[in-house]
């Protein structure tokens, strides 16, 4: 069937038609003042504990919210969903919201089906009434599938530092002061905490038990076999989603997961927020307090600077990895709304929307051997697996120990805290995956690891495996479409797939020895990722669910204000190359590159290129074409640039966040799809 145009309410295209609210919609707000004032007043006398906090904040002078105490637990369904920004306290300091949005955002009738948004907020150190406030900046971590909850919750504080002016908000400002940002992301349509979840399991220990099999069966090139296991296996998997289309009624969260219906949602929530800025700063003014510190402001500048002005509010944007198709899909869709974006660890959005995945891999084998290089040149008394006989002997010692597990896996016992185990081919493969991706925390550890192995003692390497592994605890059985979570946050699997195969052409019914054939052409571009990243386009052979509708247009225009792009120079998945590509699609745009191993910038510390991302963001400045910026610190302790200079207490508190970046425990993006198991 025909995809339908791409429709939204006319001031969300337009920025022409957008100069007043229209009639529906002030209808709307006016409904949505009365239930407001009505809840507040029935909330006095039976509203909770807890929601008798949150009203005591909405109308208090102070900016910080009240905590939860930490020996309660948050939970998503304490919120109800609204269609306005609704912040509540959770998470010990963050701000949380369910935003209610339509699945279909085709519909012109209000009816129909609706998501609940899972959004949270890292809140500016400022007031929004402070002329210092300068509103969110939306991240988004990748996948496609991944959390922007868990990402806020890992490292939304750390990028706030990145993004905020050096000085503290308590600190005299000029009238153009440095300013101060909410961060703030979301769970996409299907992913964890918002629902509808995307599930094409009954529990989450069928969703285990399939990970498991597949774990035991081995990468593709793993040995003989491999390859028709997984083809059947996908061909269940397959026709098991697309029965989950068959049994619902209506709208189904499957056929409106695609990015196109994400970037919607992304108008919606910066239309949001300044619905939700505007009613803050009324909010606060009434208090008596102004929250600002120049002198000159007067309530009604105040007013004037914060107001929501539908149809034109603007996006500041980071996103990485995928989420940088996201961000150059927003920028071609709505290109009169960015404000600023900055696109790091660029991926090629033609590539990527046919489906290929064949612009990923072309540095991958290059970003592996700087493990050897590294390793190498500190010797053995840092890096254990180095060979004495320097670069090629490391790599040697790697190959055979490959060789050798491909046939004679490491056996270990059982511990005190985990079961007996085997360490495979497989295991190492995947382990060096994600290394690659965050070699500042990973590449000591693979050293260690691997050295063991070498050794054939396998345990410290069955402890890793071991933390790395889900819960498994059951879960219920559960109604993809009702309240029970039919997955435990962070299983995004399913979501994964149901993203990329609606975004990607259809391969629904290409034939066994074609795809047989692509995987050959991906281990011939990379020998270090070609097998498992397969893998990704392999979920998509019987996928039979098509996206309710597409953006057919390329992914480039003028925006604006130009994006920034920013790559390694050896990003295992997200070559340089293709931020070059990329920038020449969006005119004005620059390309920042940083001499550093690893996927997206933050997976190594640079000063120069954290102050180049601030400086975008805080003043608009765009780093000189042709910019390489140096990291002060490379793997194993090998000192990057001017390795004994004194640093500011400034640059000291911005390189601590990007040492905290750099070495967190879950990498920004995981290879699409795949776990240590």
């Amino acid at each position: 069937m025909a995809a339908p145009p791409w429709k939204l309410p006319v001031d969300y295209l337009d920025p022409k038609s957008a100069s007043a609210p229209s009639p529906s919609r002030s209808r709307r707000l006016a409904k949505q003042t009365i239930h407001v004032v009505i809840l507040l007043l029935v909330g006095t006398v039976v509203l909770s504990q807890f929601h008798l906090d949150i009203l005591r904040f909405r109308f208090a002078g102070s900016r910080e919210p009240p905590r939860f105490d930490k020996s309660a637990t948050f939970t998503w369904d304490q919120i109800t969903p609204t269609e306005q920004l609704v912040y509540h306290p959770c998470f010990d300091g963050y701000e949380c919201s369910r935003l209610h949005l339509p699945m279909d955002w085709n519909r012109t009738d209000g009816q129909g089906a609706k998501v609940a948004l899972a959004v949270i907020k890292v809140p500016a150190k400022v007031p929004v009434t402070d002329s210092r406030y300068a509103g969110p900046i939306l991240l988004n971590p990748g996948g496609p599938g991944g959390s922007g909850v868990s990402l806020v919750l890992r490292m939304g504080r750390n990028i706030q530092t990145v993004v905020d002016s050096a000085d503290a908000p308590d600190e005299p400002h000029p009238l153009e002061g440095g300013k101060y940002y909410d961060i703030v992301s979301f769970d996409p349509r299907g992913v964890n905490n918002t629902s509808p979840a995307f599930s094409c399991f009954l529990d989450s220990a069928a969703r285990q038990a399939w990970k498991l099999q597949v774990a035991s069966e081995g990468i593709l090139g793993s040995s003989d076999g491999v390859f028709d296991s997984r083809w059947a296996r996908h061909e269940s998997l397959g026709l098991t989603c697309a029965a989950q289309e068959d049994g619902e009624e209506g709208e189904w969260i499957g056929r409106f997961m695609n990015t196109p219906t994400v970037v919607a949602d992304m108008v919606e929530l910066i239309e949001r927020h300044g619905e939700w800025r505007e009613q803050e700063t009324a909010r606060i003014l009434r208090s008596g307090c102004r929250g600002s510190l120049n002198e000159i402001d007067t309530a009604e500048a105040i007013r004037l600077r914060n107001r929501w002005v539908p149809g034109q509010e603007k996006l500041q944007y980071w996103g990485f990895s995928y989420g940088t198709v996201l961000g150059s899909t927003f920028a071609a869709m709505q290109p009169h709304r960015i404000h600023r974006a900055v696109i790091d660890g660029v991926c090629d959005a033609s590539d990527y929307y046919a489906g290929g995945w064949l612009t990923n891999l072309q540095d991958a084998d290059a970003a592996w051997l700087s493990f050897f290089e590294l390793c190498a040149s500190v010797g053995q008394g840092v890096c254990p697996f180095a060979a004495g006989e320097g670069l090629q002997a490391t790599v040697d010692r790697y190959e055979n120990l490959l060789t050798t597990l491909k046939s004679n896996p490491v056996a270990v016992p059982a511990s005190g805290k985990r079961g007996p185990d085997i360490i495979t081919y497989t295991d190492v493969k995947m382990l060096v995956a994600q290394a690659v991706y965050t070699p500042m925390k990973s590449f000591e550890r693979v050293a260690r690891l691997l050295t063991d192995l070498d050794h054939r003692n396998g345990s410290a390497f069955a402890d890793y495996k071991d933390q790395e592994r889900l819960d498994w605890r059951r879960a219920p059985p559960c109604n993809p479409s009702g309240s029970k979570p039919c997955m435990i946050p962070g299983e995004n699997y399913e979501a994964m797939m149901s993203i990329l195969c609606s975004d990607g052409e259809d391969i629904g019914e290409i034939a066994k020895e074609k795809f047989e054939s692509y995987w050959h052409t991906l281990q011939d571009q990379s020998e270090t990722f070609g097998d498992f990243w397969t893998e990704i386009r392999f979920s998509c052979i019987r996928w039979k669910t098509r996206p309710a509708w597409r953006f057919e247009s390329l992914i480039a225009g003028n925006t604006s204000y130009p994006l920034l792009f920013v790559g390694n120079t050896y990003d295992p998945v997200t070559p340089l190359r293709n931020a070059f590509k990329m920038s020449r699609q969006f005119p004005g745009s620059v390309v920042l590159q940083q001499d550093s191993v690893g996927h997206c910038t933050l997976s190594g510390p640079s000063l120069c290129t954290a102050k180049a991302i601030r400086e975008y963001f805080q003043k608009g400045e765009l780093p000189n074409h042709g910019k390489i910026c140096e990291v002060e610190e490379k793997p194993f302790h090998v000192p990057g640039i001017q390795p004994n200079r004194v640093l500011s207490a400034a640059d000291m508190k911005l390189m601590f966040a990007l040492r905290s970046l750099a070495h967190d425990e879950d990498p920004i993006t995981r290879i699409p799809g795949l776990h240590l198991l």
